[in-house]
């Protein structure tokens, strides 16, 4: 896939070269997710579920970069625009629990 500044459309078979970026970046979402039912902070379930989620997103990006780097750094050069784009995703994704009232749920 040619990487452009402008498009933001990626496949499964596209976020291949950094494949383990991505699944640490799901893994800890997923267990964060879980965190957020145990720990039951807002009313709703989906709330809890959502907001653990996210708050685990850029946490798990910070990791994965570091998985990836440890596996093979090349690739995070060679996709440099996707990976940082996954990353302001992430942060904005995160930085979504503090701003939205997520006890409206």
């Amino acid at each position: 896939m040619k990487e452009s500044q402008f498009g933001f459309s990626y496949t499964w078979a596209d976020v291949q070269p950094v494949r383990p970026l991505v699944v640490t970046v799901l893994v800890l979402q997923i267990l964060g997710a879980i965190a957020g039912l145990v720990a039951s902070v807002y009313p709703s379930w989906f709330a809890n579920l959502w907001g653990g989620g996210a708050l685990a997103t850029f946490p798990g990006y910070l990791l994965g970069l570091l998985v990836q780097r440890q596996l093979n750094a090349e690739r995070i050069r060679e996709h440099i625009v996707m990976v940082r784009r996954m990353g302001l995703v992430s942060l904005a994704l995160t930085g979504s629990v503090f701003v939205f009232p997520l006890d409206k749920f």
